[in-house]
């Protein structure tokens, strides 16, 4: 689609909503905590993307409520006090995958606030700004604390931030991430990690939609993964 005029992009200077921004170029309004109700005033805005929920999942789990004010708190006050024209509600696989703990639940309430609008589940990303997660856990030989028979549907995130920015006027829920999978073992062992595994399996690949054939290859990360390490090809 054409972007339309102006674009908010709530928390803008996370991985997503950074990716998201860049995406948009001269179309978008980044939006952070400093800047909230000045932008806010600014509106209307013909479309308010919320990239500002937490992406804590660890945090999460030991601060539920916390979380839960993050999350849901914050979609409902974009959606009841700002002025827009259309919603996009950034959300994560999560919201399927893991109704059982904190993070997933969480972002599953906020997604029942967003109904009739576009809501874009992302699974696993990686980019130049990554600084947190399975694979800077891997690339620093720490445990990881999920099964490393785990499938995931790793994208890079400049690419779902362009996805974004090219389908702002869709609805529904759409999966968006990687057209195949790759296992965090297959990951480890490529990239010559000592990481352990210790936990519950965490399949995370969209199936709400059908992947795309021009949608990224996981196992890219295997190479992008490499080149930060500094092992480069081997």
């Amino acid at each position: 689609m054409s972007v339309p005029g102006r674009v908010a992009v709530a928390g803008a200077r996370g991985f997503v909503g950074a990716a998201i921004v860049k995406a948009l170029g001269p179309a978008a309004v980044p939006v952070t905590r400093e800047t909230y109700e000045e932008a806010r005033r600014s509106g209307p805005f013909d479309v308010l993307i919320n990239a500002a929920c937490s992406s804590r999942r660890f945090w999460a789990r030991h601060h539920p409520g916390e979380d839960r004010a993050e999350t849901v708190g914050k979609t409902a006050a974009f959606l009841r006090d700002w002025e827009w024209d259309r919603f996009v509600q950034i959300s994560s696989i999560s919201a399927r995958t893991q109704t059982d703990q904190p993070y997933g639940a969480n972002r599953a309430e906020a997604e029942e606030l967003c109904a009739g609008h576009l809501v874009v589940r992302l699974g696993p990303m990686y980019g130049e700004t990554n600084d947190k997660g399975v694979l800077i856990d891997m690339l620093n030989d720490r445990t990881v604390y999920t099964a490393g028979e785990s499938r995931q549907s790793f994208a890079p995130v400049e690419w779902c931030g362009r996805w974004i920015a090219d389908h702002l006027d869709a609805r529904g829920v759409w999966e968006v991430g990687a057209r195949t999978t790759v296992t965090l073992a297959q990951i480890r062992d490529a990239v010559g990690s000592r990481s352990a595994f210790e936990g519950p399996l965490d399949d995370q690949f969209p199936v709400v939609g059908t992947p795309e054939p021009d949608w990224p290859d996981a196992a890219d990360v295997i190479t992008w993964l490499k080149a930060r390490s500094g092992t480069g090809g081997a």
